[in-house]
């Protein structure tokens, strides 16, 4: 369809935007491979729907509208920004942009994961706060309050997925303790209150606070989580109405995003197919205490957007695309940084951390975790092939299932599968969902379900309230979802790891179409070329994925591997001293 931009007319519409009046969504590029994929009716624009209820009148839940307005509190709610910084020079400006470009600093609560490398002189490991006093602001002190920064070593970065951990649990902390201000490691957390996550390297178009929470009560829906793959910098405070729209996965080791989509001039936030993106996640913070990201996927860089965002649906949030561009991203500046890349490379165990409250009871549990990393983010969703006679492996999935980061007991993972169009147990999308979706209804639960999440274990047990029992079918397994979930632990808790935000080893362009599995780096122009030319073609390494028992047995293979050299050099050289006594007998 044609991009035209006609001129303006006596009511203030382009004639593109009286034609089609909730703008346009595109399913994908006329390409061969596209059309032979998803035939014709998957390619091209089509018009975007009024409405996501269902035929039978049934809609979001879309309860809580106190500050839907400037006079009820649309200016004042607090947003909880939660940034995971990796050696990011440009952490300092984010935290400049995020209270400048504020209509109401002063209610922006920023909690930050940074992770530098001790005795550097590099400008990378200098700090966020630090820096932003130096060189942004020299009056920091009037947002000494707004700011808490945890500190860890970046030898021990365990991915960004492990960072960002971190941060959900200090909201989770901060909540669980909101009326224990002694206990408090930051500020209350309420459940209406915001969180936002970001990466470390960001922009924000004037007023975006404020400007976020009216579009959150666009979707008319209060669990509603506004998310995407944001746009280049380049594109900040223009109020772009050209927005990226995840929809299409590839699968590496794990589950991805791939073949970012567009939305053009939204009049509301338009509905994914539960695919979400870690640069942007604004929402609120029931939202972050229900659906918390998982401690216990260290390594991992493939797999936590997607999962991530099918427990979202689980638990009865909806993803959406932003309707305008608030949010931007420093795409080149951060990536073209060589020591941004360097998570993961020298873990040394845990020697330079903090130790943190919010994280004491997560660190607990971990040797009862029999599965961490990749691995784990496969068992939770269903992907891949299981051994259906592998009885260990079943209750495993059970038990990942059932826990704190587990599954919702709102919607099936064969629902999710349905919604999204991707077969997790063949690894591959089935079916273009990047158009017009229906809302899946469900029964809501009283203060958001978070009661019943907390009384979840962190690591799954045996009793306690129930998740939906039905996952995605495994063709080769016929391994179904969790039963009952567990026990009382509420996630407060302790010492932490690090991590990277270093998402896009794959370049974010729009629209990268091909066959899902070959990432190809047709973008659209939306992101510049220039800001994405150093990462086209390459896709993240795999990290993690294994067992801790596997990975206990590094450390013992190695031993065995040492002392078997030791020993052959012990042989060799008792058979050279025989040798040399045997020739001076001969002589």
């Amino acid at each position: 369809m044609a991009d035209k931009r006609e001129a303006n007319n006596g009511a203030g519409k382009t004639q593109h935007e009286l034609d089609h009046p909730y703008g346009t969504t595109l399913l994908s590029r006329d390409k061969p491979e596209n059309r032979a994929q998803w035939g014709p009716s998957g390619i091209g624009y089509i018009d975007v729907a009024p409405t996501v209820c269902t035929s039978d009148g049934q809609c979001p839940h879309y309860n809580y509208r106190a500050d839907a307005t400037r006079e009820g509190g649309a200016t004042t709610v607090p947003v909880h920004m939660l940034i995971a910084s990796f050696r990011d020079r440009l952490c300092p400006r984010t935290i400049h942009n995020a209270f400048h470009r504020a209509e109401n600093p002063n209610r922006v609560f920023i909690r930050i994961i940074e992770q530098t490398k001790e005795g550097s002189d590099l400008i990378d490991d200098a700090g966020c706060w630090d820096r932003y006093c130096q060189d942004y602001n020299t009056n920091c002190a009037e947002y000494k309050d707004n700011v808490r920064t945890a500190h860890v070593s970046a030898r021990d970065a365990k991915g960004p997925t492990d960072a960002r951990s971190k941060l959900s649990a200090m909201v989770n902390w901060d909540y669980v303790h909101r009326d224990e201000p002694d206990m408090l490691d930051f500020q209350r957390v309420e459940l209406n209150d915001f969180c936002m996550q970001i990466d470390s390297h960001m922009d924000f178009s004037d007023n975006y606070d404020t400007e976020l929470v009216f579009m959150f009560h666009r979707t008319q829906n209060d669990y509603a989580v506004l998310s995407t793959y944001v746009t280049d910098i380049s594109e900040n405070n223009k109020g772009l109405r050209i927005v990226p729209n995840l929809c299409m996965v590839t699968f590496t080791s794990t589950i991805r995003n791939w073949g970012t989509k567009e939305c053009r001039n939204l009049i509301k936030p338009k509905m994914t197919n539960a695919m979400w993106g870690a640069g942007l996640s604004f929402h609120r913070c029931h939202a972050e205490i229900n659906v918390p990201v998982d401690p216990y996927l260290d390594g991992v860089f493939d797999g936590e957007e997607g999962s991530r965002g099918l427990r979202f649906f689980t638990f009865g949030y909806d993803v959406y695309s932003p309707d305008t561009v608030l949010v931007t991203h420093d795409y080149h500046n951060h990536q073209s940084n060589p020591v941004v890349h360097t998570w993961g490379r020298a873990h040394h165990g845990e020697s330079n951390e903090e130790k943190w409250v919010f994280r004491a009871d997560i660190e607990k549990e971990r040797p009862k975790v029999q599965t961490i990393g990749t691995k784990r983010v496969n068992m939770v969703l269903g992907i891949g092939k299981f051994n259906p006679n592998n009885q260990a492996e079943r209750t495993e999935i059970d038990r990942i299932r059932k826990s704190r980061y587990g599954v919702g007991n709102k919607r099936t993972l064969e629902q999710a599968s349905e919604f999204s169009g991707i077969d997790l147990a063949a690894k591959k999308m089935v079916e273009n969902k990047c158009g017009n979706l229906v809302w899946v209804p469900y029964e809501e639960s009283p203060e958001y379900g978070v009661e019943e999440t907390l009384t979840r274990s962190l690591v799954g047990d045996d009793s306690g309230s129930s998740v939906a029992t039905a996952a995605v079918p495994n063709k080769a397994a016929g391994i179904r979802g969790a039963g009952a979930v567990t026990g009382a632990a509420v996630a407060a808790a302790a010492k932490g790891t690090g991590t990277a935000n270093t998402r896009p080893a794959l370049p974010r362009s729009h629209d990268m179409d091909a066959a899902p599995a070959v990432p190809t780096t047709t973008g659209d122009a939306s992101i510049p070329a220039k800001a994405l030319s150093h990462t086209v073609g390459k896709l993240a390494p795999r990290r993690a994925d294994f067992t801790t028992k596997e990975v206990s047995l590094l450390p013992l293979l190695a031993f065995a591997v040492s002392v078997a050299i030791v020993l052959i050099c012990i042989v060799a050289r008792l058979n050279r001293r025989k040798s040399r006594k045997n020739a001076r007998h001969k002589h």
